[in-house]
């Protein structure tokens, strides 16, 4: 298994390239979900988007993309940390054996033209009181790809190619984004016609090499003839950040009357992370000990 993302610079035609392909981090992403294949398929194109644009980005904080669908998936969420650390998941409105396994994307989560698209970007350096920066477009495309591409040409004004794709197994894509010329040559020198050169051939990738060839191979089938600068190779990884401190201040949120008609009605409160699966159990002693100022000491449940 092989988690990889690259880095690649054209100077001469001011774009910049992310290449990524990932198997183990996806498998652990979802490993705790059950999912209908076509549901799965975009969750893992969707995690394959945010990676690479949080790649792109380079800040300290979480990325969060998000799509709000008015069909079978009420929303699919994909959050990358400062590190590549990714987590994702997906919450639907229907029972997951009525979900259609061959549906496209346009009926998982635009059905009915209400489908939306956010990017949210909370800074590490973010002030007390400070919102998060905040994207919203309506869903236009008929891929996650273009959906993609869409919002970077709408909200944030960036010529962006996006190649995706995702199964079971595996997720990976190719992001091209042209970026503003910068100092130390003339501007002479830069290729007006770069970022359709390079399109041309990022459409040439297949679904299959983005699924079973390693991040390094694919940048090479496709560029080696434009000599990119290599600028980082990265490894994403799965990480939920879901904890039992996390738990506790949610049922605080709750209040001491309402976690305890919870208790009394179901004899526990038990809270299973959307992320990872694990299973959080607060029982009677640890509920009365948490408002009485105490803390309950073991972790999670698998």
């Amino acid at each position: 298994m092989t988690d990889k993302l690259v880095k690649l610079h054209f100077k001469q035609k001011s774009c910049r390239a992310v290449v990524l392909h990932m198997d183990r981090a996806w498998q652990e992403m979802i490993q705790n979900q059950n999912l209908p294949s076509s549901v799965r398929s975009m969750l893992g194109e969707l995690s394959a988007a945010a990676v690479m644009l949080a790649a792109s980005l380079k800040f300290d904080g979480s990325l969060v993309l998000q799509i709000q669908g008015d069909g079978p998936v009420r929303l699919a969420i994909v959050e990358v940390r400062t590190g590549l650390l990714a987590r994702a998941t997906v919450q639907l409105r229907v029972p997951v054996e009525a979900v259609d396994a061959k549906a496209d994307f346009k009926s998982l989560v635009n059905k009915n033209g209400n489908g939306r698209c956010a990017l949210i970007l909370d800074m590490a350096s973010r002030a007390p009181g400070e919102q998060p920066y905040q994207g919203v477009v309506p869903l236009t495309g008929e891929t996650v790809a273009e959906t993609i591409e869409s919002y970077m040409t709408q909200s944030e004004q960036v010529r962006t190619e996006l190649q995706l794709a995702a199964d079971n197994i595996a997720c990976g894509g190719v992001l091209l984004q042209h970026v503003a010329a910068t100092g130390g040559y003339d501007q002479g020198e830069i290729d007006p016609e770069g970022f359709e050169h390079l399109s041309a051939f990022v459409r040439t990738v297949k679904h299959e090499e983005l699924l079973s060839l390693q991040a390094e191979e694919i940048a090479r089938r496709l560029f080696w003839e434009d000599n990119p600068v290599v600028l980082e190779e990265l490894e994403p990884k799965f990480s939920c950040r879901c904890s039992q401190k996390g738990i506790e201040a949610m049922v605080k949120n709750l209040g001491e009357k309402e976690a305890l008609e919870i208790v009394a009605e179901q004899g526990r409160i038990e809270v299973k992370c959307e992320f990872c699966g694990k299973t959080y159990v607060l029982d009677p002693i640890d509920v009365k000990a948490l408002f009485a100022g105490g803390s309950k000491s073991s972790d999670a449940v698998n």
